[in-house]
């Protein structure tokens, strides 16, 4: 997110984005393909997600203002 810094490359694109994760797919699909795939378990029987409650937007806007800034350094 960078709050206020600028990315390396002002030149990204949203197909540029779109190809990243595409690739980014493809490599996960790859590297699992041979998995066993995953068991699930039944939940048990009265079991319920009443602690969750519905989120705003204004509410994972300052969740997300209040991450720090990191970011990856490409060598």
């Amino acid at each position: 997110m960078g709050r206020g810094l600028l990315p390396e490359s002002p030149a990204m694109y949203a197909c540029d984005l779109h190809r990243f994760f595409d690739d980014k797919i493809a490599a996960v699909r790859a590297a699992t393909a041979d998995a066993a795939p995953p068991l699930f378990t039944r939940a048990p029987t009265g079991c319920s997600m009443s602690a969750f409650h519905t989120v705003s937007i204004a509410d994972v806007t300052t969740a997300i203002h209040k991450l720090p800034d990191k970011h990856a350094v490409r060598q």
